[in-house]
C-alpha cells in the first residue's frame, strides 16, 4: 500500500444527529454516498423541493471546495451555487434564497469521480473510487479523500454495519476505511469535458515527478479514452520519456489518436532509434508524422527507417562524440562540459578526417592522460571493430560479446562514419525479436 493510502478507523463516525439538531460541531465528516438523495428545502419552507443529486467542486486549491449543487426535482435538475447552503446534514440540506448564479464546476463528484477511475499521482496507480470523503467546516464542504477500499462498497450496498459486525465477531478484526488523500488525486475527465482533462500546474508537476515506467503502467491500466486524455495532459518531455516505456500496442493507439503537431514534438524529444521504432509500427501513417518533424530529426529517423529492424542501421545512434583528427585533447574536454543529455556514450570519441572517414577512437581516460595540445590524430587508437548499417544484429551481438565494447561504430561502404550501435539498443532489439 502506498504512502498516500491511509486506513482510518471510523473517520466518518462523527454525525450531526449524534449531538443534537441545534448544535453543529466545528468539523463534520461525511461520506458522499450518505448525502445522495437527501431532501433539499429552502429555509422559509418546511417541505423539500428536491433531492441532492450531485456536488460540483472547484480545483483552485489542493483540496477542492464545493462550488455548486445539482438538485433533482420533479421538473428535472436545478443547479444552485454552494453559497446558497445554510446548513447541510445527512438528513437534509437547507438553502437560503439568493439570486447568484451557480459557478461552472471543475468536476462533479457523482458524474466524474464516483465509480470511476482516478490516478493516484503519489502511489503511481489507477484506482476505482467507491466513495468520497468530505469535510464540512464553517459552511464549506471540502473534498478530503477518495475511498478505494471494500468498506466504501459495503456502505453503498447498505451492508456495512452487518459485515463490520460479522467480521468483528468472527475474526476480532475491525473493518477499516481505505482512503487516498485528495491532493494526490488526478480526476480523469472532470467537468464532463469530452475527450479532455484539466491538469493544473500542481498536478502537471506531480505527474512529471512519476518515473516514466510507472506512468506507462498507469496509462496501460486505463481505458482507451482515459489513457489518451491523460497522455495528452503530459508535457512533451514527460510524454516522450513515457512513450519509450509503453507497450508497442498502446504506443500505436496513443500516436495515431494524437494531434500530429504535438506527436511530432514528442517524437523529436525521443532518441532517434526509439522514435523510429514507434514510427515503424505505424506503417503508412508514419510519413505524415515525419513531415511534421523538424528537418534534422526527420532526416535521422528516415535514415533509421531505411534499414531493416534486425540490422545495425535499424538501431543507429547519431548522438555520439565526434571530432576531427586535427582537434586537440583540451578542446574535446571542453566540449564534454556542454554535452547534451541525449548523448549516452560519452566516454568514447570517434575521430575522423574532413570527409568524415573514420580514422580512430580515443577514450576519456586517454584524453586525460594526453598533453592538452596534442592533436587527436596522434593519440587516438585504431578502430578494432566496425560494422556496416546492413550488419545483422546477431552478428553485432557476437562482436559485443567478443570485445566487451559499449558501442560499435557504423560506417558505409566508403568508410564514412554514420553513427554507433549501442550495446543496450542492440540487445534490447534482439530480445524483442526473440520474444516475438
Amino acid at each position: 500500500m502506498t504512502e498516500s493510502v491511509k486506513t482510518m478507523e471510523n473517520a466518518a463516525s462523527l454525525r450531526p444527529n449524534d449531538i443534537g439538531e441545534n448544535a453543529m460541531p466545528a468539523v463534520v465528516f461525511y461520506n458522499f454516498s450518505d448525502l445522495l438523495g437527501q431532501p433539499v428545502r429552502y429555509e422559509d419552507e418546511s417541505r423539500p423541493f428536491g433531492k441532492l443529486y450531485d456536488i460540483g467542486a472547484s480545483t483552485q486549491t489542493s483540496y477542492p471546495l464545493s462550488a455548486s449543487l445539482d438538485i433533482s426535482t420533479r421538473d428535472g435538475h436545478t443547479i444552485l451555487p454552494w453559497s446558497a447552503v445554510k446548513i447541510m446534514t445527512e438528513r437534509e440540506t437547507v438553502l437560503t434564497r439568493i439570486s447568484e448564479a451557480a459557478p461552472v464546476a471543475d468536476f462533479w463528484a457523482r458524474r466524474d469521480v464516483l465509480d470511476d477511475q482516478v490516478v493516484d499521482v503519489s502511489g503511481a496507480q489507477v484506482l476505482r473510487v467507491n466513495d468520497v470523503h468530505l469535510i464540512y467546516s464553517e459552511n464549506k464542504l471540502i473534498f478530503g479523500h477518495v475511498e478505494v477500499g471494500l468498506r466504501g462498497i459495503l456502505r453503498r450496498l447498505r451492508f456495512e454495519r452487518f459485515v463490520a459486525f460479522l467480521v468483528q465477531w468472527l475474526f476480532d478484526y475491525t473493518l477499516k476505511d481505505t482512503f487516498v488523500t485528495w491532493r494526490h488525486i488526478q480526476v480523469m475527465s472532470p467537468g464532463g469535458i469530452p475527450g479532455g482533462v484539466r491538469v493544473n500546474k500542481i498536478s502537471e508537476e506531480r505527474l512529471a515527478d512519476i518515473h516514466p515506467a510507472e506512468l506507462a503502467d498507469i496509462l496501460e491500466q486505463l481505458g482507451v479514452k482515459d489513457r489518451q486524455v491523460l497522455f495528452n495532459s503530459l508535457s512533451v518531455e514527460t510524454a516522450a520519456d513515457t512513450l519509450e516505456e509503453i507497450n508497442p500496442e498502446f504506443q500505436r493507439t496513443l500516436i495515431s489518436q494524437g494531434e500530429p503537431g504535438r506527436v511530432a514534438d514528442i517524437l523529436e524529444e525521443m532518441p532517434p532509434d526509439e522514435a523510429a521504432e514507434v514510427l515503424r509500427d505505424l506503417g503508412p501513417d508514419a510519413e505524415g508524422l515525419i513531415n511534421h518533424m523538424d528537418h534534422e530529426s526527420a532526416a535521422e529517423v528516415q535514415t533509421l527507417l531505411a534499414h531493416e529492424e534486425e540490422s545495425a542501421g535499424g538501431v543507429l545512434d547519431t548522438n555520439c562524440l565526434e571530432a576531427l583528427t586535427t582537434e586537440t585533447a583540451a578542446s574535446i574536454l571542453e566540449k564534454l562540459r556542454a554535452l547534451p543529455e541525449d548523448v549516452k556514450i560519452y566516454n568514447l570519441v570517434y575521430v575522423m578526417d574532413e570527409n568524415r572517414v573514420l580514422k580512430g577512437v580515443i577514450s576519456l581516460r586517454g584524453l586525460f592522460r594526453a598533453a592538452p595540445g596534442a592533436p587527436l590524430g596522434t593519440i587516438m587508437d585504431e578502430v578494432l571493430v566496425q560494422v556496416s548499417p546492413n550488419t545483422p544484429l546477431k552478428e553485432v551481438a557476437r562482436e559485443f560479446a567478443k570485445y566487451g565494447f559499449q558501442a560499435l561504430p557504423v560506417v558505409d561502404e566508403n568508410g564514412v562514419f554514420m553513427g554507433i550501435v549501442r550495446y543496450d539498443s542492440a540487445l534490447s532489439q534482439l530480445a524483442d525479436f526473440l520474444k516475438d
